[in-house]
């Protein structure tokens, strides 16, 4: 599962910086335990020093034991060689033993000092580092935290202003040229120019669209005019009357694509910003009844069109819009099937009889892409469709069940 760069790095350091932290505080305790341990010999060899000095000075008028602080006693000869090392004792105390030798007598002396502040000093010197390492770590973790969202926040603008960049809608795209970190700045200069060319071979593309278009259109009417005149000759015969036949419905099919094609080439360049109310229940009814008109076996139909229905936006648009959606359904309808339109309050659908499309529904809306390869239709009335739909911020929805194609437009 992804996640965002300030959580992976918020993590890295929960798992990796308590470790560190844990690692150093067996190392300051162990340093620590040490160094008491130094202290407590040094000061029992202090004792040692200051209390037979007093001795070899005092004689035995000095006392021979004082409870928690040494004791001073004779060493017969059966007594056995002591080690001088501190020892640790069960009543609380490090004692320090050593041997002297005074007049021809040997000593034991030995120095006590207290262990249980030693302990208690450890304890408290441990917490209290202890408490200073969870401070720290709480800490880096905050200012990592909130550094890295400031650090951070010339890369998230930027993102959000490469995800609502629109070619089509909003071609002007700017981004900070400085944003104080060298990195981003290299980022939105690379930015710029990568979406600068795409402007440029994305606008060259809808001129040579819309320049073709025109420049074709005129030598297409000249051939549709020519061809009127040779099928009104005398002496056509019938196989030619056929052939020309054919040349001029490809020739309305060819014009037609031109026309749809310069179309969409002027809802690319933002052409139609003429907006008002269209009344698209009445809009239906008209181009039903100049359908039925047109086909001589018009399929059945059924309208469930609610009155005084409204969109604000260009009315040739929504017209050609609505046009193609009839013209699809009837067009691509089964010999004797039906139409139903249906329309209400921000919904419209429409519902055909036909068989079933040979190609992947979802290209349906593309350019040049057709439900059925034999189909001799331009294959750009629902790509204007959805091209539409997508400049007034329209859903269009296709599905196909039990021989009835359905297209839901929400609007």
């Amino acid at each position: 599962m992804s996640k965002t760069l300030q959580q992976k790095n918020t993590r890295y350091l929960l798992t990796w910086l308590p470790i560190v932290l844990l690692i150093g505080s067996g190392l300051f305790f162990l340093i620590l335990t040490g160094h008491a341990d130094h202290m407590q010999e040094k000061q029992l060899e202090l004792k040692q020093q200051n209390i037979w000095k007093a001795f070899t000075v005092s004689g035995e008028s000095m006392p021979m034991k004082i409870e928690g602080e040494y004791a001073l006693q004779k060493m017969t000869a059966a007594s056995e060689q002591i080690k001088p090392k501190p020892i640790a004792t069960d009543s609380g105390y490090t004692i320090l033993s050593k041997q002297y030798l005074l007049n021809g007598q040997t000593y034991v002396l030995t120095t006590f000092v207290t262990s249980k502040e030693y302990t208690h000093l450890l304890i408290k010197v441990f917490a209290t580092e202890i408490i200073i390492f969870i401070l720290i770590l709480v800490t880096i973790i905050v200012v990592n935290r909130s550094s890295s969202r400031r650090l951070w926040r010339p890369f998230y603008e930027t993102l959000h202003a490469t995800g609502n960049y629109d070619v089509v809608q909003s071609p002007a795209f700017k981004l900070p040229p400085e944003t104080g970190i060298i990195e981003f700045d290299q980022l939105n200069k690379e930015l710029s120019l990568l979406i600068g060319n795409v402007n440029k071979a994305y606008n060259s593309q809808k001129q040579f669209v819309e320049n073709a278009s025109h420049e074709i259109q005129t030598p297409l009417a000249i051939i549709r005019s020519k061809l009127d005149l040779l099928i009104n000759e005398k002496g056509l015969t019938e196989g030619t009357a056929l052939l020309l036949s054919d040349i001029t419905q490809a020739n309305d099919r060819l014009s037609q694509m031109n026309k749809s094609l310069l179309l969409l080439a002027k809802i690319d360049n933002n052409q139609f910003p003429e907006m008002e109310q269209v009344n698209v229940s009445l809009l239906l009814n008209d181009l039903i009844a100049n359908y039925e008109a047109l086909y001589d076996n018009f399929p059945a139909t059924e309208l469930k069109i609610q009155e005084e229905v409204y969109i604000h936006a260009n009315p040739s648009l929504i017209e050609a819009l609505f046009s193609n959606l009839i013209k699809n359904a009837v067009v691509h309808n089964n010999p004797g099937g039906y139409i139903k339109v249906f329309l209400k309050k921000g919904e419209c659908m429409i519902e055909n009889s036909g068989q079933n499309i040979s190609t992947d529904p979802q290209t349906l809306f593309e350019r040049f892409h057709k439900g059925n390869a034999a189909s001799k239709t331009t294959g750009l009335g629902l790509s204007l469709v959805k091209q539409i739909a997508q400049l007034y911020g329209m859903k269009t929805d296709y599905s196909y069940l039990n021989d009835i194609h359905s297209f839901r437009l929400s609007f």
